[in-house]
């Protein structure tokens, strides 16, 4: 019956490949999964401060306060985190008024997976489409949302070892260009769809994560 339940909250439904933006890395895919009440999120594609295969956040979903955290990292007793509260405006765009949050740890390294570390972090709720997680220490958030199978297949591609890069398209191909400049083509109208997203989601993007008693916040 509890496992049931747990199908049934948002947060518990997030397992499968995600893609967001990595501020100057560009867009990677992480894939998320859980252990128990933890949710871990690794990287399938990588950067040169966090490679593929590392984890690159997770967060305690337990409804209980708790002492300690995975991968050896002790963190303090800590209440559940109250919920974002949005403005009538986001609320109405969203389909919810509220927003849970959840305690986490960011991992952070320098160039060459160097000098690795984590810090505190929050998990976002997004609805059932999306969620972000934040990096408290460096006011760093990055929004999720699912990729589609096209864009899933080019970052796998790829080889996992790099973003997206960027291509410019002025006009469509040709109906005479080859078959895979076609699906390039398709392929960059789905990452700039996923660009979309990523900006109309963001707004103020560190509006109402860093001071849980605000009542309003900046998703709009």
């Amino acid at each position: 019956a509890a496992s049931n339940a747990r199908h049934c909250l948002p947060q518990y439904n997030l397992e499968g490949l995600w893609v967001g933006k990595y501020g100057k890395h560009g867009y990677e895919m992480i894939n998320v999964t859980y252990v128990g009440d933890m949710l871990v999120a690794y990287k399938v594609t990588g950067d040169k401060n966090v490679p593929r295969g590392e984890i690159t956040f997770q967060a305690d979903l337990s409804p209980i306060k708790k002492a300690s955290f995975k991968n050896n990292q002790r963190m303090k007793q800590q209440e559940p985190l109250s919920p974002i509260v949005l403005t009538d405006t986001a609320a109405k765009k969203w389909g919810t008024k509220q927003l849970p949050r959840y305690h986490g740890m960011g991992h952070v390294a320098e160039e060459d997976y160097s000098n690795k570390q984590w810090m505190e972090g929050q998990l976002i709720i997004i609805g059932e489409e999306y969620f972000s997680f934040a990096w408290i220490p460096l006011e760093h958030q990055i929004f999720f949302g699912r990729p589609s199978p096209e864009l899933a297949l080019k970052m796998l591609r790829d080889g996992g070892s790099s973003s997206l890069k960027e291509t410019t398209w002025e006009s469509p191909p040709s109906i005479d260009e080859d078959v895979n400049v076609w699906k390039d083509y398709a392929t960059h109208l789905v990452e700039q769809t996923e660009e979309s997203i990523d900006e109309d989601l963001q707004g103020n993007e560190f509006g109402c994560i860093w001071h849980g008693v605000e009542e309003e916040c900046y998703f709009q």
